[in-house]
């Protein structure tokens, strides 16, 4: 039989000069080998300069640049690229949660306009690039969503949740970055995603303690939420000027106007007579009061109904904090008319029932005396219920 012909090339590998066959002398594994699964002899060699390039100027030469070389038609010289390493594979749990984010549409509503609240998430994923604790924080909330949606693996998202959270806020800490032009975007997208994802954590919390362990939990959020209005506040002027413009102004717009209805009229009476608030106290229960007022106010509107679930853990004054980590009965019953509003955001993925269960702690709580003025947000609740 007569055997193919081919030309000799002298700085083949070993295997192609075995075989018989014109090597084509890639590196660092020539083709032939790649291609038939064997072991290429170039593997075990130490890498080599490329005779074609210059010692002032390493990089591969394009087709453009060989062209126009001053010494006519140049050979292109041949372009190495790496063999792919398969273990090195991308991390397919991120992109779950990557695709969650930027698919489900209910992820970040709690009553918000759905295009504006969904709009940002672009944004929120660019930034994310240049600030990695703003696309880790996405991520955690990300799984805290797929937690809920998905009951029989609830504890595997929560996990990575609870994974990608601590990590965002360790590199927020870490960085403690100086709101400015560039990064104040990120720094309030950051901290909105972990204010919800807070919120959510603290509303589905069934704690053994009772009343202080939810407590517990919701003063922290409060807390945490508050330094959101403390950022927007100092980068407002910063923030007018980026692309988050048109739904800050909205935002304000609906916080600054004042309550029209009377839902919360009894609580008002209460904390007005209160025995033992100082001024600044009873000052920040009446603007708590207020912005409760507005939640109510809004539960027509489809747009934002539900949208002072959260805006309200942000806008709570200290003192009202206090107040309540101090289980004071008048604040308890302030935060119970809170518990109705819950109620009716019921369909909200982070809400749920937590309105029922709130309303319940405080009512196992306060001594029966108190009874009677839990009785507008508990007759709300079972007339809703019917």
């Amino acid at each position: 039989m007569l055997r193919r012909s081919h030309k000799k090339s002298r700085r083949g590998c070993t295997e192609c000069k075995q075989r018989h066959v014109k090597c084509d002398e890639t590196r660092p594994a020539c083709r032939l080998c790649t291609v038939s699964g064997r072991n290429c002899s170039f593997t075990s060699e130490a890498p080599t300069q490329n005779p074609l390039s210059s010692s002032q100027d390493e990089r591969p030469k394009s087709p453009v640049d060989s062209r126009s070389s001053s010494s006519g038609v140049t050979p292109v010289p041949q372009v190495t690229l790496p063999v792919p390493n398969f273990e090195e594979a991308i991390n397919l749990e991120h992109m779950e949660l990557l695709i969650h984010l930027t698919i489900d549409r209910g992820m970040f509503n709690l009553g918000d306009d759905l295009r504006d609240a969904f709009s940002t998430i672009p944004i929120a994923l660019r930034k994310g690039l240049e600030s990695p604790y703003l696309l880790y924080q996405l991520l955690a909330f990300s799984a805290r969503h797929l937690a809920f949606l998905n009951p029989d693996r609830a504890s595997h998202y929560l996990h990575q949740a609870v994974t990608l959270q601590t990590r965002a806020v360790s590199l927020f800490n870490t960085t403690r970055p100086e709101v400015n032009r560039s990064n104040c975007v990120a720094i309030l997208l950051f901290s909105v995603s972990l204010g919800h994802h807070l919120l959510a954590d603290s509303l589905c919390k069934r704690e053994p303690r009772g009343l202080e362990g939810f407590l517990t939990h919701y003063v922290q959020c409060i807390e945490m939420n508050r330094s959101i209005y403390t950022i927007v506040r100092a980068a407002w002027p910063l923030l007018l000027e980026s692309e988050l413009e048109p739904i800050l102004s909205w935002s304000s717009g609906y916080t600054s106007q004042p309550p029209r209805g009377n839902h919360c009229q009894r609580i008002k009476e209460l904390t007005e007579k209160a025995e033992g608030l100082s001024q600044e106290e009873r000052e920040a229960c009446q603007t708590a009061i207020n912005y409760l007022q507005l939640g109510f106010d809004a539960l027509p509107d489809e747009a934002n109904r539900f949208k002072m679930i959260f805006t309200w853990t942000m806008l709570a004054p200290p003192e009202f904090t206090n107040l309540l980590s101090t289980r004071r009965p008048e604040v308890l019953i302030l935060l119970s008319y809170y518990a109705l509003l819950l109620h009716y955001g019921r369909s909200m993925w982070q809400v749920g029932d937590a309105g029922v269960y709130i309303l319940g702690l405080i009512e196992e709580y306060l001594d029966s005396e108190w009874h009677e003025w839990l009785e507008y947000p508990r007759s709300a609740i079972m007339k809703d219920l019917e």
